[in-house]
């Protein structure tokens, strides 16, 4: 071996892990496991879809079971990371341990492997949980995406070390690099060590066959004439290899979008029939928002659908249309914001709105029929057609939603309203007693918003039945709300037509 300080599969443990050469299943046994691509392809459409809809949380589990089916994928890995920045960005949750447990399942490494990104991807900036994910795709043999994985760890592991350097964290840094052939990373990780303690000997040895490794990767010497990365083959890459790099770069120049725009429509007008192309070259061109680029890209997702028969191109073509849609309405709103007295502005808005909602509802209820035991889009649909007015299409939709405990408390409430809106007072009372039965830390903003649609229920209800017990309880809601935040809606105004409904009523 050149380099025998590089152990195969003995890269170091991240902290809180116990260092164990290789990741084992329950039994203690090394795992083997073979990828089944067609089951990740479902999950990650799936995940896609959900994540279009704004629900990154359960977009995220999505991406997770695909990548324990086929870890290898790089289109899972990138499609989960950009939706996990937007989780991040709105302000996101670290992973539950419940959530945890339901992908690491026990069938093996994969699992495990899935739910370690998992925990970072919803915990970006956590250094210790990037440094397993690097971890177990070096142990697995996933090199490339140790590889992508590589600048990213680096990053935050530099972005620590500002605030409270560690030797050992560095060299810790060192190894799992290293065992992902990520050379630069594992070189400049070796050299802050070095740094830190110039009498480490050892260290700098290291850095010596780490420098002659870097050079052995970039020059191609290590692969014999004719094979892929041989030095003659990599001047032939040399255009390849800037190219890969352009596209991991977060702020590329002008220049450089321009060839990366042109390889991504070069590479799908040679091969459309290739589901990366597509998806790299109309990612590019919404990127771009040129004039009429959302509209090419709108085609190009189409066309692949028609011909590779993948419904995710179907859903991102509909985002982009819903997109649009969205947009018209937001600049509508802000125009009938700034002319409040112009008619005109005011209908245009509403009519964009109603336009948009709709086609978000079709969109939404065409993957429903594709995903029918998504709770999530069952939600989303329902909420659109209460948007609309559309109560009796969207009670089935809530009706179903609540089969999920995630969304039992939303769809419970908003079944609510749905009954209320139809005048039915004792079943809208009977969701929302539900809603609020199951509502746990995780729904307690929505609390006050219940009991005040509850109070309204009751309100109508004894006032239309002339039920002295709604009257009652209506009050003893309000008086909750009142001392939760009296400055709530218009819940002084709520008491002082509830005393008088109690006088009316009850006597």
């Amino acid at each position: 071996m050149i380099f025998p300080w590089k152990k195969t599969g003995d890269a170091a443990a991240p902290p809180g892990d116990g260092g164990s050469s290789q990741p084992t299943d329950k039994a203690g046994k090394t795992a083997s496991q073979t990828p089944q691509p067609e089951k990740a392809a479902k999950f990650m459409q799936h995940a896609a879809s959900i994540g279009a809809t704004g629900n990154f949380d359960y977009a995220l589990q999505l991406y997770a079971s695909a990548v324990k089916f086929d870890p290898a994928n790089m289109a899972i890995h990138h499609g989960m990371f950009e939706l996990a920045v937007q989780y991040i960005n709105g302000g996101g949750k670290p992973a539950s341990s419940k959530d945890v447990k339901q992908i690491d399942d026990g069938t093996g490494n994969f699992a495990k492997f899935a739910a370690a990104e998992f925990i970072w991807m919803k915990d970006l900036n956590n250094l210790a949980a990037a440094m397993k994910v690097l971890d177990f795709a070096g142990k697995l043999k996933f090199e490339e995406v140790g590889v992508w994985l590589s600048p990213r760890v680096f990053n935050l592991l530099r972005a620590q070390q500002v605030k409270k350097p560690s030797k050992s964290v560095w060299v810790q840094g060192k190894d799992l690099f290293v065992a992902c052939n990520a050379w630069n990373e594992a070189f400049a990780c070796g050299e802050e060590a070095m740094r830190m303690d110039p009498t480490d000997s050892g260290l700098a040895s290291e850095l010596k066959q780490l420098s002659a490794a870097r050079a052995i990767q970039r020059g191609g010497y290590n692969q014999t004439a004719g094979q892929d990365g041989s030095f003659r083959s990599n001047i032939k890459d040399a255009d390849r290899q800037r190219h890969l790099s352009e596209q991991d770069s977060l702020a590329g120049t002008a220049d450089v979008e321009t060839r990366n725009m042109e390889r991504a429509k070069r590479d799908y007008e040679e091969k459309p029939d290739v589901p990366e192309h597509v998806q790299k070259y109309a990612t590019m061109l919404r990127k771009r928002q040129g004039a009429g680029d959302e509209d090419l890209a709108h085609t190009v997702y189409m066309d692949g659908f028609t011909r590779l028969g993948e419904y995710r191109f179907r859903m991102a073509a509909g985002d982009i249309r819903i997109s649009q849609l969205r947009r018209a309405t937001r600049a509508a709103l802000e125009k009938s914001t700034a002319n409040p007295n112009d008619a005109e502005a005011q209908q245009a808005y509403k009519a964009s709105r109603e336009a948009c909602l709709d086609l978000e509802g079709r969109e939404f209820a065409e993957r429903m029929t594709k995903y029918p035991t998504d709770c999530g889009l069952k939600a989303e649909v329902g909420r659109i057609w209460f948007e609309l007015g559309r109560f009796e299409d969207a009670m089935p939709c809530f009706q179903q939603a609540k089969d999920e405990a995630k969304y039992r408390v939303f769809a419970a409430h908003m079944l609510g309203k749905c009954f209320a809106a139809q005048e039915w007072h004792g079943e809208a009372c009977g969701e929302y007693k539900e809603a609020l039965q199951v509502l746990d830390i995780g729904n307690a903003e929505r609390e006050l918003d219940i009991k005040y649609d509850l109070m309204i229920s009751l309100m109508e209800q004894a006032r239309s039945e002339k039920n002295a017990q709604a009257a009652r309880d209506a009050a003893e809601v309000c008086s909750y709300i009142l001392r939760k935040n009296i400055s709530f809606k218009d819940i002084r105004d709520r008491r002082k037509q509830i005393d008088a409904l109690v006088k009316e009523v009850v006597g």
